[in-house]
């Protein structure tokens, strides 16, 4: 394991010696606070190369993240509807996104700053890592259970001057993207357009993207420059949430939204000596977005509502590593700035008799009765917020002969007036030759999205934090042929943010724990690798009898990659997910439902047929499952896919 890597290590970096070329290598893009043994140090983390993502050749985000263990990715209501993960049964908006090291999660959204995944297309995509577990340390606020990292910047060795892919999907779906590169004397420029449209492979749900992207490097000696910026514009419609989709909704009105993302990087790192490596980042992500719903009949629980949002987030980091015999050293300051405004309403067509009290000052009825007044009310929702936090951290880390290990860091946040403090703690031992034991224990924060702070109806300036404290136990082996990997987590959730009826607002109150373990079992050959995932959580709210929707405690997955001869290679993918809560208001009040498992099978042939050409063909949902990711939202059925890739 190479120490030199410890810094702001990504997906595409193998092990390596401890060289200070080495560290410049490792900077790509992120400069993050200091990981001072790269993926030991950080806990369980899976990660997807270019070569793993070719052969895969995944259809959107969600189906690459569905071979990573513990890992639950949704597309609950189709592609113009909530597209979103879970990592070990925590909620989307615990996942910290990163793209390109830019932070993309919303605060502004109604789902408390999840990111939509349906807003990323996946054909520049060149590499995903996800790391699991409460990392506030190394990210700040939001990391309680995950931090997703994704690369879409151009690798380090040359690429083809002109890249251009085209996929049919049938129905009027489709994907297509180019790519134009150049490189001269240590410069290097790469420009990026896709365009993804879901067409009506989805019932009721259609989604349209384009996206564009641009990255520049400069390296010399001992120092790299890089900057980068990317756009997407994207406009979806799906039946409302929770409405019983198209197999149940008492009508076919839909949601409706549109809006444009645009994030921009710029950094360097520079070697000043064997010993001292200095990262410096600036990013910037700004999200206009509009956003209509009719609303679920008869409309007394889920009204007609809208608003149109501005979020804008300035980020800036400053690291250094201090790397001497067995010892690194990691150091670092970053600043976050972040605004948000919203202006909408939600429109009901009576006065909600279970409400007549919340807007008379008056205490809550004891009895849901759904009946309303017939008299319209308008409520606004505006809100204009803004939030600065300034960040210090270090962790100190040393690695023994014998493959002993240990690191130990500390944050400390100031968000308005308020102290935030959290402790990353991390110790390895060899056991055998070939197996490695490793224990974790970190801790996370995630300050209230602007939606819970200031919603004109269910707002709450004086919500605290949510916060968590992972603990994990791993033992990972490697052989010839085999690489084996077991884990076992436990992951607390306190002061969770939930909506009180009683007072029409939200509070803290909730603690959620989520207790399981994670096998990963794969094996090689020259031309075949097996690769089978298995994981279990059991996530509840405590001394609370509720169960939690969209959590399914099992899921399995098993990866079969065969290289038929060099040109043509099959991939294919058996999955299954597990029964889960859910919920639905279809009926006008809230009926819970048990969804049933399913089990999916994906497979895809891709033939090299030339240097420059490749033709690839993919059959989704082979066995023609009918499944359900959400109450009424029926999955697609059985459908075809068709592409090639040219090269220039």
């Amino acid at each position: 394991m190479c120490r030199a890597q410890a810094l702001l290590a990504l997906l595409t970096l193998p092990p390596c010696a401890a060289t200070a070329s080495d560290s410049i290598e490792s900077i790509l893009v992120t400069a993050h606070a200091p990981s001072v043994l790269a993926g030991n140090n950080h806990g369980a983390a899976d990660a997807l190369d270019k070569d793993a993502l070719k052969q895969q050749q995944a259809v959107d985000i969600q189906q690459l993240l569905s071979g990573f263990d513990g890992v639950y990715a949704s597309v609950e209501g189709g592609p113009g509807g909530v597209n979103s993960i879970s990592v070990r049964g925590a909620e989307p908006n615990f996942t910290v996104v990163l793209i390109d090291g830019v932070a993309v999660n919303d605060p502004t959204n109604a789902r408390g700053g999840s990111f939509d995944l349906g807003t990323l297309s996946s054909s520049h995509v060149r590499g995903i890592e996800l790391i699991k577990g409460a990392h506030s340390l190394a990210y700040g606020s939001d990391a309680l259970s995950g931090v997703l990292k994704v690369l879409t910047a151009p690798p380090l060795e040359p690429l083809p001057v002109l890249s251009l892919e085209h996929e049919w999907r049938g129905r009027g779906a489709y994907r297509r993207s180019v790519a134009v590169n150049g490189a001269y004397e240590g410069h290097r420029i790469s420009v990026q357009g896709a365009q993804d449209d879901s067409g009506k492979l989805w019932q009721g749900s259609e989604r349209s993207l384009s996206e564009y992207a641009g990255h520049y490097r400069y390296d010399i000696e001992n120092a790299r420059i890089q900057a980068g910026v990317r756009r997407a514009d994207f406009d979806k419609s799906a039946y409302p949430e929770q409405s019983g989709g198209p197999e149940l909704a008492t009508n076919d009105d839909r949601d409706i939204s549109s809006g444009t993302d645009v994030s921009a990087y710029l950094s360097t790192s520079v070697q000043l000596s064997e010993y001292w490596l200095l990262a410096a980042q600036y990013t910037q992500y700004e999200r206009d977005f509009d956003f209509y719903s009719p609303g679920i009949a008869p409309y007394n629980n889920v009204p007609e509502n809208f608003y149109i949002a501005d979020y804008q987030r300035r980020q800036w980091r400053l690291v250094n590593q201090l790397n001497w015999q067995n010892w690194t050293l990691g150091v670092g300051v970053d600043r976050r700035s972040e605004q948000g405004i919203s202006e909408g309403a939600v429109v009901f067509p009576g006065i909600p008799a279970d409400a007549l009290g919340f807007l008379l000052g008056l205490p809550a009825a004891p009895v849901e009765t759904g009946a309303s007044i017939p008299v319209p009310l308008r409520l606004d929702t505006d809100y204009r917020l803004s939030r600065r936090s300034d960040g210090q951290f270090m962790e100190l880390g040393w690695e023994g002969e014998q493959g002993i290990w240990f690191s130990a860091g500390l944050r400390h946040d100031r968000i308005g007036g308020e102290s935030e403090m959290v402790e990353r703690y991390g110790l390895g031992l060899p056991v055998s030759e070939h197996w490695q034991l490793a224990l974790h224990y970190s801790e996370g924060f995630k300050s209230p999205s602007f939606f819970a702070l200031g919603h004109g109806l269910v707002g709450n300036p004086d919500l605290r934090p949510e916060r968590a404290v992972s603990k994990e136990l791993s033992l990972e082996g490697v052989y010839p042929a085999w690489q084996w990997s077991v884990a076992l987590f436990d992951n607390e959730y306190r002061d969770l943010i939930d909506f009180d009826p009683d007072n029409f607002t939200n509070v803290n109150r909730n603690r959620v724990s989520g207790r399981g373990a994670e096998l990963a079992v794969q094996w090689s050959s020259d031309r075949l690798m097996l690769g089978l995932g298995l994981s279990y959580v059991d996530t509840e709210i405590e001394n609370v009898d509720r169960d939690l929707a969209n959590r399914p405690e099992g899921l399995a997955h098993l990866d079969v990659r065969y290289r038929i001869t060099d040109q043509l290679h099959w991939y294919q993918r058996l999955s299954w997910v597990d029964d889960q809560h859910a919920t639905s208001l279809h009926t006008g009040q809230t009926q819970s439902y048990e969804l049933e498992s399913y089990a999916l099978w994906d497979t895809h042939l891709r033939w090299q047929a030339s240097e420059q050409l490749s033709v690839y063909a993919g059959v989704e949902n082979l066995a023609d499952t009918d499944y359900e990711e959400a109450v009424g939202f029926p999955g697609p059925r059985r459908w075809f896919r068709l592409g090639l890739s040219l090269t220039l």
